[in-house]
């Protein structure tokens, strides 16, 4: 392919953007279409082209699965992920973030597809490359794989592994816990939706007690969230205190 269409792909992966920010989500597919073509004629011979086309594909799995179109989208995420193993394998630093971000995207689609074996082999392989780059970026790292383990969880959780889904969403909170001690201001919301998570598989477990610890650290963050932008989260507040209040509820009195 020469410049000039290497060009057009470019192009047409910046419409692709504007076109789904927009909630244009048909021409962002059209878009895209041609993007993939266009680097499919490309071919992959070297890492660079591989990833230009793992990345195209990604995009095009993504609209897929929010349009229905499950096949499709886990088709083309099957092969960006697949691309992005050969890229990790000749550079870790670009290959193995985006093979966890494709593999995370995956999981959550066969999930959609109600096949949690597949889901939770996907979303383990993500947490255990992300867990690897927390040693080389942790910065970079630290909040993907909260976000991981919060998948695993929850997929452990649904499956019957009470046990389970409990500790991976513990540790989904304890990671984004010490992001936000050491940046308040841009992981406290984050936090408030990790414990926020964690307490709602604490109720369901029948941990009320720490359900209600969880929850009341919620509502101090989204409290303070509330003081300086009540539009946005005054309803989050009000939501968090009803739960809170129901979870206090049902908290057996001590003798």
């Amino acid at each position: 392919m020469g410049e000039r269409e290497l060009d057009q792909a470019r192009t047409l992966e910046e419409r692709f953007a504007e076109l789904a920010e927009s909630g244009d989500t048909q021409g962002a597919l059209a878009a895209i279409d041609e993007a993939v073509s266009l680097r499919r004629a490309e071919g992959t011979p070297d890492g660079q082209a591989r990833n230009a086309l793992a990345n195209a594909l990604y995009s095009r799995s993504l609209v897929l699965a929010a349009t229905g179109s499950a096949e499709p989208a886990l088709a083309a995420i099957t092969e960006a992920t697949q691309l992005w193993r050969q890229v990790a394998e000749e550079d870790q630093a670009v290959g193995m973030p985006n093979l966890g971000l494709a593999l995370t995207a995956m999981s959550d689609q066969y999930a959609a597809a109600g096949d949690d074996v597949a889901a939770l082999k996907a979303v383990d392989e993500a947490v255990k490359i992300y867990t690897f780059l927390q040693t080389v970026v942790p910065d970079e790292a630290m909040l993907p794989t909260a976000n991981a383990l919060s998948g695993v969880a929850t997929i452990r959780f649904r499956t019957g592994d009470h046990e389970g889904g409990l500790a991976a969403m513990g540790e989904a909170a304890r990671i984004v816990r010490q992001l936000a001690e050491k940046n308040p201001q841009q992981y406290r919301e984050p936090l408030a939706v990790a414990l926020n998570n964690l307490a709602t598989l604490q109720v369901r477990a029948g941990e009320i007690a720490a359900a209600v610890a969880s929850l009341e650290e919620v509502a101090t963050i989204v409290g303070s969230l509330a003081e300086a932008d009540p539009d946005t989260y005054k309803p989050v507040l009000d939501t968090v205190l009803t739960n809170l209040q129901q979870a206090r509820s049902q908290v057996a009195p001590t003798a």
